[in-house]
């Protein structure tokens, strides 16, 4: 495990997952639309499923640990970046932004990510063995 490729793993994440519930909040502010609970839970579905499927993308490439690391790591920063998305693009107050929102945002993320984590890393292994045997 590398850690300059851990790190940059994390940035690029984080900067992603960031980006696209920025940007999904931006277009939400801008549109007329008043169903703020389908508004939210699509963004949740959105921030899971970035998480699940990447998650398992990095387990069956990457292994299990380097790819929980990564994981861990990405949810700890995009859970600090995401209120800060929000409080820059809906103009309210950041520390409260933040310090509501980090917990919450870093389980959304962690949680999905473990699991795809598992199924990848399940698949790394399988995969592992017959791809040593084909010398």
């Amino acid at each position: 495990m590398l850690l300059p490729r851990v790190l940059l793993g994390v940035l690029l994440r984080s900067l992603v997952i960031v980006a696209v519930i920025a940007g999904y909040v931006a277009a939400i502010a801008r549109s007329e639309t008043t169903d703020a609970l389908g508004a939210g839970l699509l963004a949740f579905l959105i921030l899971v499923g970035m998480a699940l499927v990447w998650a398992v993308v990095d387990g069956v490439r990457r292994g299990l640990l380097e790819a929980l690391v990564t994981w861990v790591l990405t949810s700890a920063v995009a859970g600090v970046g995401i209120p800060v998305a929000l409080a820059l693009t809906d103009d309210r107050d950041l520390a409260s932004e933040v310090s509501d929102g980090f917990v919450f945002f870093a389980l959304v993320l962690l949680v999905p990510a473990a699991i795809g984590l598992a199924l990848g890393a399940l698949v790394h292994r399988v995969r592992r063995p017959a791809a040593a045997g084909v010398s």
